[in-house]
Formats: structure tokens, C-alpha cells, sequence
């Protein structure tokens, strides 16, 4: 009877065990959900240069929509948003994007001086402008985030996006505990990129 026990409890505990393993495995293959799909777009860095969805194929990156001289959350985001661009600095499969929803005052070289303010290495976080019309597309039919009416009115989550264009999260950019939820989910889609 004693020798039985034992195996059973020897059994019970290697049940226990696989177990915790396998739950362990299905946690990190939890998939992010396929929010959407991007669209095309083409728009003007702080550098000059044109960016659009092509460019960003390939790369794991965290997009938000701001503009200079907003003095309510932009701050705040963009100093989140550099403290993200700062973990990932040395990992190319990862930009952070930046699209200013003030086109009309932002223009590149505006953008290349607030990049200056949150330490941007440009080559990896994109500040981009252009069109009112280009910009209110992407926002309405692309990110689906923000007033589609005025898009200074815009919204204060960060999107992520998967190296097919696909958005796979949102996340409040204002609130430290979202922007690190959103730092790991980075790191997951990041490191099931080739390298």
C-alpha cells in the first residue's frame, strides 16, 4: 500500500508539473488578435524622405498620431514613446512612427527639432507629414483611431503593428502600465521576425 501511494503521488506531481508546462507554453503562444490591415500610405519624415508601408515591411513598430505644439497628452506619449524607442534602440527589427496630425505647422524641419527633444534617432523613429487628406485617411481607414471630423482631435492610443501591416493592439499611450504591455507585445512579435 505505502509503495502505491507513492506512485501515485509520484504520478499525481508529474501530472501537476506537465501541466504547469504546457499552460507556460500556451501563454507565450498566445497569438495578438489581427485588428486590421493597413493601407498604403506615403508620407514625409523629419529627414525629407518618403515613408510609407513598404518601408516599415518587415519591422515590428508602435505608431501614434501627435502634433508639435499640443500642450494636453502629446508630451507625455512622445516621452513614453521615447522611452520605448530608447529599449529598443539596438534591435532593427523594431521603429517607432510618429505622424503629426497638424500638417499644416509641422512641417519637416518642425519635426526634425521636436524629434530633438525626446533623443529620436530619426533612422528609427519615423516623424511623418503630409497631406491633411492623406493623414485623415490613414487615421479613418487605416488605424481607425481619432475624430475622422477634425483630426487634431486626435486619439491618445499607441497602435501595434506586425511586419505585414497587420495592427495587432492598442494601447494607452498615456498610462505607463499600457505602454509597457505594449513594450512585451513589441518584444513578442518582434522575436517571431527572422533575424
Amino acid at each position: 500500500m505505502g509503495t502505491a501511494f507513492k506512485k501515485v503521488t509520484f504520478i499525481i506531481f508529474g501530472l501537476i508539473i506537465l501541466l504547469a508546462g504546457v499552460s507556460m507554453i500556451l501563454e507565450n503562444e498566445k497569438q495578438l488578435p489581427v485588428l486590421g490591415t493597413l493601407p498604403d500610405f506615403s508620407l514625409t519624415s523629419a529627414a525629407g524622405d518618403q515613408i510609407g508601408l513598404e518601408d516599415l515591411k518587415g519591422k515590428v513598430w508602435a505608431a501614434d498620431f501627435i502634433f508639435t505644439t499640443c500642450a494636453g497628452p502629446c508630451p507625455v506619449m512622445s516621452m513614453h514613446m521615447s522611452k520605448l524607442h530608447q529599449d529598443f534602440l539596438e534591435d532593427d527589427r523594431i521603429r517607432m512612427v510618429s505622424v503629426s496630425v497638424n500638417p499644416d505647422y509641422d512641417t519637416p524641419e518642425v519635426l526634425k527639432e521636436y524629434a530633438k527633444r525626446y533623443e529620436a534617432r530619426t533612422d528609427l523613429w519615423y516623424f511623418l507629414t503630409g497631406a491633411y487628406d492623406s493623414i485623415q485617411s490613414l487615421i479613418a481607414n487605416g488605424f481607425k483611431m481619432g475624430d475622422m471630423e477634425d483630426i487634431v482631435f486626435h486619439s491618445t492610443r499607441f497602435a501595434l503593428v506586425d511586419g505585414e501591416g497587420q495592427i495587432r493592439g492598442y494601447y494607452t499611450g498615456t498610462e505607463p502600465d499600457e505602454v509597457e504591455r505594449l513594450k512585451k507585445d513589441i518584444r513578442a512579435l518582434a522575436d517571431k521576425l527572422p533575424i
